[in-house]
């Protein structure tokens, strides 16, 4: 949807489709013994409301990427980026007080009868301000100019022939941001969701464990768009080298702390609160724009889509339950399976490095510098920066090629 009629439709749709998909479970009946078909009947529709509220969720970080992508400055670019990894971890933070809070006002009884709704229901307020913001957005300048020249060379612009030309002329670059995002979706699903399971099994308080939890959030919250400042210096490409090799190098010995004392607030808090986030912040901030690099602007919205969501898929999907085996196989296992999964995307980077050398991809389709190691900022007025860095790819990267002058629009739409 994104490619064929635009970000702005694409955005409006996704935020639609989780407002109807999460407010829909809160409304959702219950059947008496006498009407055991009103029951099977709302477990059909809660089936279907999940779905849209997956799908929905799978496209709106697709598409918000993008278009944060396109519109953005690019002397400010990271910044931009990091603003979803602000964003993400807000809403964690949040759905958490909602949950507790809720559970403290009407009790565990009263939620597990009819309080589980509140949260559902509530989530219409922060929903229909999202609904009414999106109405202005403007498109992106890059998707209007793709346009322009896809009408101009008379090309096919069906759904199909997106998906078509997407995984036909960049499957390369497709593998390669499945696999970029592997460290972020092993961290997120095997460490910051499963690791509570294993701590709460392992009887540490709830207080404590929420405790954990929240310092684990608050880093990764606060100190993302200070790392994006950092990656707009340095380079994203930089940042996606350093963050999967911390993990490599940490991820075990931060594992064997939690394992050893896993009821102790102070072990468990530097381990999984600050160790633990801080490899979640290296890992999980820049991931979208590193995926969103990699693709031309005409099929851009595809593309991200099938490598980042199956790329969550599969390994985000799938790593609780390597956790729980690993960890019945070895003490020890779940620690390799968050180093293994920093291995995978470290290697991703240095595959990606040697393919663009030899001309078999490109990294960079919108800022083609600063990427590795390169301090130079971006000029105010042009958008583009002033010194190439030395991976640069030798074909033209479609900022030198289009026009870059975002206007103020576009510049307060980021926001």
């Amino acid at each position: 949807i994104g490619d064929r009629w635009g970000r702005r439709v694409a955005v409006n749709i996704s935020i639609v489709g989780m407002l109807i998909g999460t407010v829909g479970q809160g409304c959702l009946p219950v059947g008496g013994p006498d009407s055991l078909w009103i029951s099977d009947v709302s477990m059909v529709v809660l089936a279907v409301l999940r779905f849209v509220q997956g799908l929905s969720a799978a496209g709106e970080i697709v598409t918000i990427t993008s278009y944060l992508t396109e519109v953005c400055s690019h002397r400010m670019m990271c910044r931009g980026i990091a603003l979803i990894a602000v964003t993400v971890n807000l809403g964690f933070l949040a759905a958490k007080a909602v949950a507790f809070t809720t559970e403290a006002v009407f009790g565990a009884e009263a939620v597990d009868q009819w309080a589980w709704r509140i949260p559902f229901i509530i989530a219409i307020f922060p929903g229909l301000v999202a609904v009414v913001g999106r109405r202005r957005l403007p498109e992106s300048n890059m998707y209007l100019e793709a346009q322009k020249a896809q009408a101009a060379s008379n090309q096919e612009a069906t759904v199909m022939s997106k998906v078509k030309a997407a995984i036909a002329g960049h499957w390369p670059s497709m593998l390669i941001g499945m696999c970029g995002v592997c460290a972020f979706a092993v961290l997120q699903y095997s460490c910051f969701v499963w690791t509570q399971s294993f701590l709460a099994a392992h009887k540490m308080a709830p207080g404590d464990r929420m405790w954990v939890g929240l310092i684990a959030r608050m880093l990764q919250t606060v100190l993302a768009l200070p790392l994006g400042y950092i990656a707009d210096l340095v380079g994203v490409g930089t940042i996606m080298l350093v963050g999967p090799l911390a993990t490599v190098i940490a991820a075990v010995p931060l594992w064997s702390i939690i394992l050893h004392n896993p009821t102790s607030l102070v072990a468990v808090g530097w381990a999984f609160g600050v160790g633990c986030g801080t490899l979640g912040l290296l890992v999980a901030t820049l991931p979208y724009f590193f995926v969103v690099e990699l693709f031309p602007t005409d099929v851009r919205n595809t593309a991200v889509g099938i490598s980042y969501n199956l790329g969550f898929a599969i390994f985000g999907g799938l790593s609780p339950v390597m956790a729980e085996v690993l960890l019945s196989a070895s003490p020890m296992g779940p620690g390799f399976l968050w180093m293994a999964g920093g291995l995978v995307t470290f290697l991703s980077v240095i595959v990606a490095i040697h393919c663009q050398r030899n001309g078999m991809i490109s990294m960079t389709h919108v800022r083609k510098t600063p990427y590795f190691g390169t301090s130079t900022f971006a000029d105010d007025k042009t958008g583009k920066l002033n010194k190439k860095d030395s991976y640069a790819n030798p074909q033209s990267s479609e900022s030198d090629s289009s026009t870059s002058e975002y206007t103020s629009t576009d510049s307060t739409s980021m926001a």
